[in-house]
């Protein structure tokens, strides 16, 4: 077998850029439901940015916030996001609407917008982590950089 020869087999990432440090306004592209590498469940969000406070996420790039199921604070954090970008309160997300929101044929977030604050913190285990909240696009500028 050449050097090439697992080509068959072989799957595109579309993964590698993520939210970082900064204030954000952003639109939803998509958001999904995969399997990691590692086999890991992940709720994904694609974003385009449309406003940010970070030089390496600039106006027009596209990036994405993932959370693994596999963490205890996964739902909430996803809880968090989807009453955000939805514009409601937190007691409203349900499974039922987690399930809608990740419809990939109906991608029934898409075009929505939504602010976010992101910091960076260390993890009990030691680790760099980029924590994220989001903020309802209608809250404005301001009341997303008082969360950063």
């Amino acid at each position: 077998m050449g050097i090439f020869g697992n080509i068959k087999d072989a799957k595109y990432s579309d993964g590698g850029v993520y939210l970082k440090k900064g204030v954000f306004r952003l639109e939803i592209l998509k958001v999904l439901y995969k399997k990691t590498r590692q086999g890991k469940d992940a709720f994904i969000a694609e974003f385009k940015v449309l406003e940010s406070t970070n030089t390496e996420l600039l106006s027009g790039c596209v990036c994405s916030w993932m959370v693994t199921l596999d963490k205890e604070p996964a739902l909430g954090n996803i809880k968090q996001f989807l009453a955000e970008a939805l514009a409601v309160n937190m007691e409203q997300i349900t499974e039922q609407i987690v399930e809608a929101v990740i419809d990939e044929a109906k991608n029934p977030l898409a075009g929505k917008f939504v602010r976010a604050a992101a910091v960076d913190i260390m993890t009990k285990a030691g680790r760099p982590f980029t924590k994220v909240k989001f903020i309802r696009d209608a809250a404005g500028a301001a009341a997303a950089q008082e969360e950063h």
